[in-house]
């Protein structure tokens, strides 16, 4: 299979299976760097060999390359975002069980329940919808139920409530208000550095000095003002560099 002519440099295109892996080169064993959800829109930067493009995901501006199989460039109108964890949808294409934010027209939200954005909200509205991913297995690059990272949860969480956050924790942790510790709030986001200082993690405070975050699985922990303690082997597993609030 090659690139058909109409992807061209350019072209804005959308997703039309649920999730679109895009990888740091264009062959199948580079590694997973994001995924494009369904009916997400991106912008073709540039053609490579076969059926592989470079592509620039319009929310976040991220770049990698992905397989052309996985878009069409007939576009379509797509104001609301899925607000179950996985779900059955009739799309444009035919049946697909699509993942939490995928992007969806019209018709598409048709009889479902839980639509985004939502932008009247409370921050009790926010980690209810975390708790709801608890145990959803660690994968790098990932952004669905299936397999997700640390910084692919965050920006999923906010973006359903209207908050559009870059996709990586260091890219994260530059914007939003600086919080002291000891007047965090629920709903503040933590950022965690390595050994060298650099952000490496993130994660969502919830009530009672817990956080949410994405660490082998999404789970529930504690946080002090040194950082992520296990909630099973109280050990200090991330050492926190700030917090921030996005609203």
């Amino acid at each position: 299979m090659t690139v058909d002519s109409d992807f061209l440099p350019g072209a804005i295109i959308q997703c039309i299976t649920p999730l679109a892996p895009i990888r740091s080169e264009a062959n199948e064993a580079s590694e997973l760097e994001t995924q494009a959800l369904y009916g997400q829109s991106c912008e073709i930067i540039e053609r490579g060999t076969k059926n592989w493009i470079k592509v620039k995901i319009e929310a976040d501006q991220y770049i990698g390359w992905t397989d052309v199989k996985h878009y069409c460039v007939e576009l379509f109108s797509r104001p609301y975002t899925l607000g179950h964890l996985i779900q059955e949808v009739m799309t444009v294409r035919g049946r697909q069980f699509l993942p939490f934010g995928s992007f969806l027209t019209e018709g598409e939200k048709s009889g479902l329940s839980d639509i985004g954005p939502q932008l009247q909200f409370c921050s009790s509205d926010i980690i209810r919808l975390a708790s709801k991913w608890e145990n959803a297995q660690y994968l790098w690059g990932g952004k669905s139920i299936l397999g997700v990272d640390c910084s692919g949860y965050i920006q999923l969480l906010f973006a359903f409530f209207g908050i559009q956050l870059p996709r990586n924790a260091s890219q994260q942790a530059v914007l939003g208000k600086h919080i002291p510790f000891e007047e965090h709030q629920a709903c503040d986001v933590a950022f965690f550095i390595n050994e060298k200082g650099k952000v490496i993690h993130v994660g969502i405070i919830a009530e009672n000095q817990r956080i949410w975050h994405a660490s082998g699985m999404v789970r529930l922990d504690f946080i002090t003002n040194e950082g992520i303690v296990h909630s099973d082997s109280k050990n200090l597993t991330h050492q926190l560099h700030s917090i921030k609030r996005f609203f």
